[in-house]
C-alpha cells in the first residue's frame, strides 16, 4: 500500500479528479484546504510578497490523500490526476508524491487485501 498525497493547485478542479478517481475504482481520499510556503511568507516578509504574485494561481490549493493499494491503482491514480490538470510537469499544475504505508488500522478491508493475507 502507498499514500497517495497531490498537492492541487486549482482548487476548482479537484472535484473532477475525484470523479476521474471513482470511475477508476479508486475510493476513499481526503481533500484538506492547503496554501503553498510563497503565499504565507508573503504576509509576513515584504520579500517574498512579489513571488506570490506571480501568475494568476489562487492563494489556496487543495491537498489530497489516498490510501492506494496496487502500483496498478498508483498508475490509475496518477494518470486521472493528470486527465484533468495536465502533464504533472508543467508548472502550475500540482504535485504528486506517495509515500510506502507499513502499517495501517480503520480502512475498510477490499477483497484484494483479503486475498492478499
Amino acid at each position: 500500500m502507498h499514500l497517495l498525497i497531490a498537492i492541487i493547485n486549482n482548487p476548482e478542479q479537484v472535484t473532477d479528479i475525484l470523479d476521474e478517481f471513482y470511475k477508476r475504482d479508486i475510493k476513499g481520499a481526503t481533500v484538506m484546504d492547503s496554501m503553498g510556503m510563497a503565499h504565507i511568507m508573503a504576509s509576513y516578509v515584504p520579500f517574498f510578497a512579489r513571488f506570490a504574485e506571480f501568475g494568476d494561481n489562487p492563494t489556496h490549493n487543495k491537498t489530497i490523500f489516498a490510501v492506494i493499494h496496487s502500483k496498478e491503482d498508483l498508475k490509475n491514480a496518477v494518470d486521472a490526476i493528470e486527465r484533468v490538470v495536465g502533464d504533472l510537469d508543467r508548472s502550475d499544475t500540482g504535485i504528486v508524491i506517495t509515500l510506502p504505508i507499513d502499517y495501517c488500522k480503520g480502512l475498510v478491508k477490499t477483497k484484494e487485501d483479503e486475498i492478499g493475507q
